[in-house]
């Protein structure tokens, strides 16, 4: 897509995650002209201004490109403190009718209220591209983008932040202002079972102000497994957060990971298991994938423990590390098994009927889950692998650019 751009003699920009980890190799696609590093709005408006004017990215921090055949990465731009000071995204220029919402008729669309993390998951690099300090929008912020999009007629909204529960007081303070307001919304969002276990009070806010679904990186059965990736949550506290969720009426989607490096299929099967045990509403089963900036991606590189740098099987569906105990076609199999295993089930039928009698109107958003997870049962299925492939690039030209 970038070289196709390219050809019309475009200037080509690419920022997010795998470019801001792997500038070099982006640039050294030929179809990319500048790389923007970490959070883009303002190089970004920079950058354009220079390009513009006087032709000179020299002083731009956060940008890396070719300068005269030579590869040029310019110092890091400092993160952006004041979020309350980037304009709200001009959602009116994409076809509303063309994106899915989660609640029926209620047109969705997303929201960021934070940047940051200050954990460090050995598989997430969403503390090594934000930061590792939390900066939040203003209660005031937030509730003025919704309060536009509402007028708008968007009615529901998925908060994509990677924590948005992180400060417990915040969330209250939010969920009474809505209650105040008297909106009538749906919401989604991420959280840690800790958040959960420790706020009770605030789950209960978070409900009555119209949350209906959130996100738990439930990852696995296995406390060491839990430890090693720098979770920082026990398995009790998984299991009270999925308790204390479902008794305030608010859907879990719980999110798994297999393919650990020593596990194997006892392992596996256990976490599968734990999965049924816990019985989120919706369940999501990952191989883990070493993405490039992550902790995990730097120790298996050093360890020569990756067996591809093909981009393409990145997806959280091939396997990418060389296990100890498991072949690709193996843990295949364990994906396989884990949905229908989950999915497949005659005893979640009352609980599944219920759930939709207490609340007809998200009967949509039940099948909508119930579907994606044999969708995805089913491209699992085919096979479609492409391991055995060469990568476009040798992996020792990536790994020293890396």
């Amino acid at each position: 897509l970038a070289k196709k751009a390219k050809k019309t003699g475009a200037v080509v920009v690419m920022g997010g995650y795998h470019a801001t980890f792997l500038d070099r190799e982006a640039i050294d696609t030929g179809g990319v002209d500048f790389v923007v590093r970490g959070e883009g709005e303002y190089i970004l408006l920079e950058l354009a201004n220079a390009l513009e004017h006087t032709g000179d990215v020299s002083p731009i921090k956060g940008i890396s490109y070719r300068a005269d055949g030579t590869f040029v990465r310019n110092p890091s731009a400092p993160y952006i403190h004041n979020l309350d000071k980037i304009p709200f995204p001009r959602r009116d220029l994409f076809p509303r009718e063309k994106y899915l919402s989660l609640y029926q008729d209620r047109p969705m669309t997303t929201m960021v209220t934070s940047r940051g993390c200050p954990f460090d998951c050995a598989f997430c690099s969403a503390s090594r591209f934000g930061g590792l300090k939390w900066r939040t929008r203003s209660l005031d912020s937030i509730l003025d983008e919704m309060e536009f999009l509402l007028n708008q007629q968007y009615t529901s909204f998925l908060f994509v932040d990677d924590n948005f529960t992180l400060n417990p007081k915040r969330v209250i303070d939010f969920s009474e202002e809505v209650l105040r307001r008297k909106w009538d919304i749906r919401w989604w969002c991420f959280s840690r079972a800790d958040t959960v276990v420790h706020n009770p009070e605030m789950v209960r806010k978070m409900a009555g102000a119209g949350n209906r679904t959130v996100f738990l990186g439930l990852e696995s059965a296995s406390q060491s497994t839990l430890d090693e990736w720098g979770k920082k949550i026990t398995l009790k506290q998984q299991q009270q957060a999925v308790r204390i969720l479902k008794e305030n009426g608010i859907r879990v989607y719980g999110s798994f990971i297999i393919g650990d490096l020593h596990e194997d299929q006892k392992m596996v099967r256990q976490t599968i298991r734990y999965a049924r045990q816990l019985n989120p509403h919706t369940c999501q089963f990952s191989v883990l994938t070493p993405y490039p900036g992550t902790r995990l991606f730097h120790e298996l590189r050093e360890k020569n423990l990756l067996r591809t740098f093909d981009w393409r099987e990145y997806d959280g569906i091939h396997t990418v590390i060389k296990l100890e105990h498991l072949n690709p076609d193996e843990l295949n199999k364990l994906v396989r098994r884990a949905y229908r295993k989950f999915y497949l089930r005659l005893s979640n039928l009352p609980g599944l009927l219920k759930s939709i009698l207490k609340k007809p109107g998200e009967l949509k958003l039940v099948i909508g889950e119930f579907i994606s997870g044999v969708k995805i049962f089913r491209e699992l299925k085919k096979k479609r692998f492409h391991s055995g492939k060469k990568s476009m690039e040798s992996e020792k030209e990536i790994l020293k650019r890396a």
